[in-house]
C-alpha cells in the first residue's frame, strides 16, 4: 500500500502578497489554487520583504525582482532556498507617481534627468533599475550621468540586510542620505533635482516642488513598449524549493491561480488593467494593450534580461546568472 501525503504535503502554506487588483480574487476566495490551501499576509510590501530576508519563513512571497537577481551574486545559504514563478503582477507605479522635481531644475520630461540630483530610496531597488532602464533605452543616458542619492537610511535598505553595496568601480557616483535628513528636506533646500517618495520617505509637493506629470511617464512608457515590446515589471513570486520536493505541482498550480485572478480582476474592473488606474483607462489600453501584465516566462525573458544587465552595469552583480536558473523548471515553458 502506497504512503498517503506527508503532513509538509497536505499543511496550509503561508503566503505574503500584496493585495493589488490583480491578486484580490485570490485573496478574497473568488479564485482558489488547485489542492493549495494559502494562509495570507497581506501587509505593507516593504516591511514583508525586510521579513522575507530576515526571518525567510514565508513558504511562497512576492519580492523584488532586482534584489532577487542579486541573490545569485552574493550567495547566502537561505537564499539559495528560493526560486521564481513567472508572475508579474505589478509595475512600479509607485516610483513613476512618486517622482517629484524641483521647478528651477527644469526637467521638463524624463531625459532632463541627465547632469541631475536624483533621490530614490534605494538604489538597487527594482523601480530604480525600471528608471534607468527607461533611461537608456529612450535616451541613451548611463547612471554615471546623474547623481544618485540613496534616501532611506541604510538600517531600512534591502540591499544592506542583504549584507551588499553597488561596485565602487563602475564611476556611478551613489551617496547616503544622513540619518535625521528627509528627502522632503533635501529638494526643498535645493540640494536634489529630483527626488522619489514612499513610505517612511515621503516627499510632497510644496512652494517650488511639483510632482512629475503622470502624462509623462504614461508617453514614456508607451515608448519602451515600442522598443522592447513590454513595460518594466516589479516583483515577483518566490517559492521555497524544499515545497516543491514534496509537492512538484506546487509551481504550476501557482501560475495558474494567479492568471486565472488577473483575469478575474480585469472582468470585475477595466481599472485592474491600468498601470495607473487614477488615469485616463482608454488611453492606456491603447497604449500597452488588452493585458499590461503578461504572466509566463516567454513573455517576460526579455525584460528579466534587461534587469540583470542593468544590475551589472550598475555594479550591484558582477555577472549576470542564467536567466532559466532564476524560474522553477516546471515553467520555464510557460
Amino acid at each position: 500500500m502506497a504512503d498517503g501525503p506527508t503532513d509538509e504535503a497536505k499543511r496550509k502554506l503561508l503566503i505574503s502578497f500584496h493585495a493589488n487588483p490583480r491578486v484580490v480574487p485570490l485573496v478574497d476566495g473568488g479564485v482558489k489554487p488547485e489542492g493549495v490551501d494559502l494562509e495570507w499576509d497581506s501587509g505593507e510590501i516593504g516591511a514583508a520583504f525586510m521579513r522575507a530576508l530576515t526571518k525567510n519563513d514565508f513558504d511562497i512571497f512576492e519580492f523584488s525582482i532586482s534584489h532577487y537577481v542579486a541573490t545569485r551574486d552574493h550567495p547566502n545559504p537561505a537564499y539559495a532556498g528560493w526560486i521564481a514563478v513567472p508572475v508579474f503582477s505589478s509595475k512600479p507605479s509607485s516610483i513613476y507617481r512618486d517622482l517629484f522635481v524641483r521647478d528651477a531644475a527644469g526637467i521638463q520630461n524624463l531625459a532632463d534627468l541627465r547632469g541631475k540630483r536624483l533621490g530614490i530610496p534605494d538604489f538597487s531597488m527594482t523601480g530604480g533599475i525600471a528608471v534607468r532602464v527607461i533611461l537608456k533605452t529612450l535616451y541613451g543616458i548611463h547612471p554615471r550621468e546623474i547623481t544618485w542619492i540613496n534616501t532611506r537610511p541604510a538600517r531600512m535598505r534591502h540591499d544592506n540586510a542583504m549584507g551588499f553595496d553597488h561596485s565602487t568601480e563602475t564611476g556611478i557616483t551613489i551617496t547616503n542620505i544622513d540619518e535625521g535628513t528627509t528627502p522632503q528636506q533635501l529638494i526643498e533646500r535645493g540640494e536634489l533635482d529630483a527626488v522619489v517618495g514612499a513610505p517612511q520617505v515621503e516627499v510632497a509637493a510644496a512652494p517650488g516642488i511639483s510632482r512629475f506629470p503622470l502624462e509623462k511617464w504614461v508617453e514614456a512608457l508607451a515608448a519602451v513598449k515600442r522598443a522592447i515590446g513590454i513595460t518594466p515589471v516589479n516583483h515577483t513570486l518566490i517559492i521555497q524549493k524544499r515545497l516543491l520536493i514534496e509537492r512538484p505541482e506546487l509551481a504550476v498550480r501557482m501560475l495558474q491561480a494567479f492568471e486565472r485572478s488577473k483575469i478575474e480582476a480585469y472582468r470585475r474592473s477595466p481599472s485592474a488593467r491600468a498601470i495607473f488606474p487614477e488615469y485616463d483607462l482608454d488611453a492606456q489600453r491603447r497604449a500597452f494593450g488588452d493585458d499590461p501584465y503578461p504572466y509566463g516566462f516567454k513573455a517576460n525573458r526579455q525584460v528579466l534580461e534587461l534587469v540583470a544587465e542593468q544590475l551589472e552595469i550598475d555594479g550591484i552583480i558582477r555577472k549576470r546568472p542564467d536567466i532559466d536558473s532564476l524560474i522553477a523548471e516546471s515553467v520555464r515553458d510557460s
